[in-house]
């Protein structure tokens, strides 16, 4: 049954890495008065974020999330059952899920950066060269977190360990082969033509049929997290201040910074957010 509200619901997407969580501890405890209010207030939370279905889902349990949410730059988009009141169409069903994808499978991405490699000379390695261990060690993962952060579907994360110049022709060349390059604030990305912003726009259009009337914020801190900003009415970006603020923030309207990242940052925009919104 579709709601009649006449006020706008609120929709929060949210990256995770230096937003939510802690860029180095992947800790969250400051925002944890602010979820509170956010679960009271039956809000949505749609955790955004690079990290695989495995992760986010370790973090949806953590946090006591029940919301959709959007994996590897937006490669796929994972909807609980019966969350909607409607039936919509969708690209496959798991047991908790029905589930929408957008992005191109995870073996031609590493076929595709390994060709890039042979091509370039460019000394690179992705999540799938490295082992467990030695991506647990890179990243501050424990073990287990490390495993999951490999179960990857639609994203090849990578370093790079040549020149700042490399990492152009390693973009020129990503494009040529018709697929995207993103920086995540930690590793570069390759992936298809998917990002944050067109799994939003898919979402959007769910929570309009459900809600009627919507109001979308996001929450980023990162490149990657430009396609989201641009897709919701309230853009917020999180803002290292020992970082340039990339000049293509410019072109995003309505646009909220707040100086600093991690979960500080994240509770003081939702503070403001909340008074805005009379929460």
């Amino acid at each position: 049954m579709q709601s009649t509200r006449t006020t706008p619901k609120p929709i929060i997407f949210t990256d995770l890495d230096g937003t939510l969580l802690d860029r180095d501890t992947y800790s969250f405890e400051p925002v944890l008065p602010a979820l509170r209010v956010i679960r009271k207030k039956k809000i949505p939370l749609v955790l955004t974020s690079s990290k695989t279905r495995t992760e986010i889902e370790l973090y949806r349990r953590r946090i006591e999330n029940e919301h959709p949410f959007i994996s590897e730059n937006g490669g796929a988009v994972f909807i609980p059952k019966e969350y909607f009141s409607f039936q919509f169409p969708y690209d496959r069903e798991l047991e908790e899920y029905f589930v929408l994808e957008l992005g191109v499978v995870y073996p031609v991405l590493v076929d595709t950066l390994e060709a890039i490699r042979k091509e370039t000379g460019i000394k690179m390695k992705g999540f799938s060269d490295l082992t467990e261990g030695e991506l647990a060690s890179l990243a501050g993962l424990n073990p287990q977190e490390a495993e999951f952060a490999k179960r990857r579907e639609f994203d090849e994360p990578f370093i790079l360990e040549g020149e700042d110049g490399e990492v152009e022709i390693v973009k020129r060349k990503i494009e040529e082969k018709g697929m995207n390059y993103v920086w995540g604030g930690r590793f570069h990305h390759l992936l298809g033509k998917n990002d944050k912003g067109k799994a939003i726009e898919i979402l959007k259009e769910l929570y309009e049929n459900q809600f009627f009337s919507i109001f979308t914020i996001g929450i980023g801190d990162s490149l990657n997290d430009l396609p989201m900003l641009s897709a919701v009415d309230r853009p917020i970006f999180l803002k290292d201040e020992k970082v340039i603020s990339p000049k293509s923030l410019t072109l995003i309207q309505h646009l909220t910074l707040i100086d600093g990242t991690g979960p500080r940052a994240w509770r003081e925009a939702m503070l403001t957010l909340f008074s805005e919104l009379k929460v």
